[in-house]
């Protein structure tokens, strides 16, 4: 039995001895084996820390970025409405009117709660800010936009005189001649129940008149163009092309006339 023991150990002894003799000759082989196989893996492992430190510096460049461009932004926008409140003021506007500064967020044709609107835009002024049904809206140079067609707590649309339903009185440049603005849709407006009677001249300017009561005499409308005077019609037809600019529309006023009621 002591005699079994002692064999085993002697040759646990010899092996023992064999291995670390192998490691001792072969050392720098084992090494490099080693160090071979493991250098991918330190690589993967760097280059996962690195990402995620480039990944981390990556977005909070991209965050700054985006606060940047929004600071630029609102710059900007604030840039554009002190350039229309200094051309209003230049024309003496905020005297002649009680003014309510808005901005667009909508254009032309739009969809709100279901229902498509066309020759419209919305604004993000209403009912809190003091905006009520029919006000007039114009640009900083007195030229006629439209009127409030409808109003939300915080925003409200504007029907443009383009619009089908929108008609508005209206006067000549250098006429005593009256008649009408008639929406067309498509940012179009007619002339209409001038009088042939009266003379009419193209690129006259189109104003508003006090007539309708609505809108304040005086604000632009539009030119005269392609006049036809057709003998079988009892009035003088012809196009207005409108003063403003769709693309411009970034910021506008709303009159507040006396002559309308709170709802």
């Amino acid at each position: 039995m002591r005699t079994g023991t002692t064999k085993k150990r002697v040759l646990m002894f010899f092996i023992i001895i064999v291995i670390l003799a192998i490691l001792n000759v072969f050392s720098n082989q084992i090494r490099s084996f080693v160090y071979d196989k493991t250098l991918n893996l330190q690589a993967t492992l760097w280059q996962i820390g690195m990402d995620q430190k480039t990944n981390k510096e990556v977005r909070i460049l991209t965050e700054e970025n985006q606060k940047l461009l929004s600071q630029l932004s609102e710059l900007e926008n604030l840039k554009k409405e002190n350039e229309f409140l200094r051309e209003a003021l230049s024309l003496g506007m905020e005297k002649e009117f009680e003014l309510i500064l808005a901005n667009t967020t909508a254009k032309n044709t739009f969809t709100f709660q279901g229902i498509t609107f066309e020759d419209s835009i919305l604004i993000n002024k209403g009912k809190n800010d003091g905006i009520r049904k029919d006000f007039p809206v114009m640009l900083s140079n007195k030229i006629l936009i439209g009127k409030i067609a409808d109003v939300y707590d915080s925003f409200s649309r504007v029907e443009l005189i383009t619009n089908k339903d929108n008609m508005i009185d209206i006067q000549i440049q250098d006429t005593d001649a009256f008649a009408l603005s008639k929406g067309e849709g498509d940012l179009k407006i007619s002339l209409d129940l001038f009088s042939k009677d009266k003379e009419l001249k193209e690129d006259s300017l189109v104003y508003t008149s006090a007539l309708g009561g609505l809108y304040p005499a005086g604000l632009v409308i539009g030119k005269i163009k392609n006049i036809q005077n057709i003998d079988n019609e009892p009035y003088i037809k012809a196009d207005i092309i409108p003063s403003f600019d769709l693309s411009q529309l970034d910021q506008v006023f709303v009159i507040k006339t006396t002559q309308i009621i709170d709802d």
